[in-house]
């Protein structure tokens, strides 16, 4: 039976199904000896050979999944092996025999939440561009931001690529203000799918540092609470079963519809509330403005000290 070359990689540990992408995209996995040129790429685990770099990748045998959630300290990168030798996140998860990766990323000078699994299907939905699970941040700027600052990082700009490839337009971000304080402000930031560093990127174009980014909560039910720096937990069913609902299509279908209704909704109390006060203007002037429904004045006739009187002759 044929699959999909990045679904394989994934499901025999070599990262999530997107990194494998980029792997397959970047020149470094061969099927068969030959370098795929473009996706998809369809493979027979039975007959075919795959090798990324030196590795031969074989086929595992199936585990149990495992999902465990990871309080990432500062200083530790997300990635599976680091060429320079620095800590890793698996470095913080000691006595774990299974073969897991990490979900999306958080850069090595963020803290804050890490997903850490071996379910393939599961990490793709997650960091789907269009279906991603959303992430909570709350990100402390060394500057006092006005209003005028935070709609400015709220409308984004335009990124280049990091590598000089195409440029990316950074935009869309949930923002709050949590609070202001003498020479900083603290965040809370919402972000579906984030590019590398994007939000600090976005910020240091505006001329702001960020001196703390930190996840707080994948989600709103995947949160920090009872986890210390490099501890983790295991997720509990109900956690696992809702990640799988709200990084479904099914899912963010229902969303996008209740979104459509709830804004037709707005748009429609907005058109009655301007019809009725067109209404109401027009029954204003249509009121008659003769002297017969003029109120009586000061000097109406016959009342007043300078109406002259007929005398009889």
């Amino acid at each position: 039976m044929k699959v999909r070359l990045q679904k394989f990689m994934a499901d025999c540990g070599v990262a999530a199904r997107r990194k494998c992408e980029q792997l397959i995209m970047e020149g470094q996995v061969r099927v068969n000896g030959q370098v795929p040129m473009k996706l998809p790429v369809l493979i027979d685990p039975q007959k075919d050979t795959i090798t990324v770099g030196d590795d031969v990748v074989e086929a595992l045998q199936p585990e149990k999944p495992v999902y465990l959630l990871l309080y990432k300290p500062k200083g530790v990168l997300v990635t599976r092996n680091d060429p320079a030798d620095r800590k890793t996140v698996h470095e913080l998860l000691p006595g774990v025999t299974a073969r897991l990766f990490p979900v999306g990323r958080l850069d090595m000078d963020s803290r804050g939440l890490v997903l850490m699994t071996n379910d393939g299907e599961l990490a793709n939905a997650i960091s789907h561009p269009r279906y991603g699970v959303e992430k909570t941040y709350v990100v402390t700027v060394d500057a006092r931001l006005t209003p005028e600052a935070v709609e400015r990082v709220r409308k984004g700009i335009w990124l280049g690529a990091p590598d000089g490839g195409r440029a990316i337009r950074a935009e869309g971000f949930a923002l709050r203000v949590l609070s202001r304080q003498r020479g900083k402000t603290i965040l809370e930031v919402k972000i579906a799918e984030g590019k590398n560093r994007e939000f600090r990127r976005v910020l240091a174009r505006f001329g702001y540092r960020v001196h703390d980014m930190f996840r707080v909560a994948i989600g709103e039910k995947i949160t920090a609470a009872g986890l210390n720096p490099g501890e983790f937990r295991p997720l509990s069913p109900k956690e696992v079963q809702w990640l799988r609902t709200v990084s479904s299509p099914e899912y963010h279908d229902q969303q996008r519809q209740a979104t459509q209704k709830w804004y037709e909704r707005k748009e429609m109390e907005k058109e009655r509330k301007r019809l009725e006060k067109q209404s109401v203007e027009k029954a204003a002037l249509s009121r008659p403005t003769s002297a017969a429904t003029r109120p009586a004045g000061r000097f109406a006739a016959g009342k007043g000290r300078n109406v002259r009187r007929a005398h009889p002759r």
